[in-house]
């Protein structure tokens, strides 16, 4: 009963949100379309070499080098004791900040003196950068040619639910994301867009994803999972294993529902952006993982600026 009350919840939050009718979808969306559903991916290209995507891929590494504008406490690497911590390698990290602070596994802000300071001294797995106030980046996050398939894939304008970015680097342990896994942000509509600003390859920590894996049965426990698990139900030569090594500039969209995982960087680092799309629910209070100013959502397209719920107005 609460699952039916919860849908019709939902389809009333979509009144005017309704995406545009499948005549008048263009030959580009439509191809597109059809890729994500029978992979559950679809690869974008149009921004790759562009100056704009440039301006805004030296935004993002003056804000991590130069602004330290990343988030803390942010776990060390350097600080893990492979006896000591051996519960928590064996769970991939999946404890609350709070535990690894009573760890003292993290570095805080007032430690932070520079960026090669902390590489050097705490060797962070993942850095994280929360959306900058920039009207160019919320365009990004939001462009009119990812948005025209994500609305004909779920039927309806969802929201913009998470926006940010990580700097991952080489690591020992591996976290969370690192292992096989799917996301369970909703049941049945939920798509994630990957937005490289740094060339990557298998060397660069290269995304992984089980084309079709979203209506596979097979592996639906509450869990990660391990390579040899997935090598052995998607070898590498049956074609399922899609491994993304694409230059900066590449939007992926993805139906995270399926099977994914992140790579390691072995050498240098990957700046990888990352935007959740949910169905919009007005009885769920919970607020976006972003903020976002008044000045910047003026600016963006009424299109736009429908993708962003008011609890992220700040």
């Amino acid at each position: 009963m609460k699952a039916i009350m919860k849908e019709a919840i939902e389809a009333a939050s979509r009144v005017g949100r309704k995406a545009a009718a499948s005549e008048s979808l263009t030959s580009e969306t439509k191809q597109k379309l059809a890729q994500l559903r029978a992979n559950g991916y679809v690869v974008f290209n149009h921004c790759v070499g562009t100056k704009a995507f440039a301006d805004l891929q030296k935004f993002v590494a003056s804000r991590i080098e130069d602004d330290l504008a990343f988030t803390t406490p942010c776990l060390a690497q350097k600080k893990i004791d492979q006896e000591r911590d051996a519960d928590l390698i064996a769970h991939n990290f999946k404890v609350s900040k709070s535990e690894l602070v009573e760890r003292e596994l993290v570095f805080s802000r007032e430690q932070v003196r520079d960026y090669e300071q902390v590489i050097d001294e705490f060797g962070p797995s993942t850095l994280t950068l929360p959306m900058p106030q920039d009207p160019a980046m919320y365009s990004l996050w939001l462009d009119d040619k990812v948005r025209s398939v994500i609305e004909a894939y779920m039927g309806f304008a969802p929201i913009l639910k998470e926006a940010y970015i990580r700097r991952n680097f080489p690591c020992t342990y591996r976290v969370m994301n690192h292992k096989w896994h799917r996301d369970t942000n909703h049941r049945k509509h939920l798509l994630k867009a990957f937005i490289f600003f740094t060339d990557c390859d298998i060397e660069t920590g290269a995304h992984h994803y089980v084309a079709g894996s979203v209506q596979d049965e097979r592996f639906r426990e509450n869990r990660y999972f391990e390579d040899a698990e997935i090598d052995a139900a998607y070898p590498m030569e049956s074609g399922k294993q899609i491994v993304s090594t694409v230059p900066a500039g590449t939007i992926i969209l993805e139906d995270t529902r399926g099977l994914h995982k992140a790579g390691i960087p072995k050498r240098s680092y990957r700046d990888l952006g990352f935007a959740v799309f949910v169905p919009h629910n007005v009885l769920n209070r919970k607020e976006p993982l972003y903020s976002v100013d008044a000045n910047t959502v003026q600016a963006l397209s009424p299109f736009q600026r429908k993708y962003i719920p008011k609890s992220s107005i700040k």
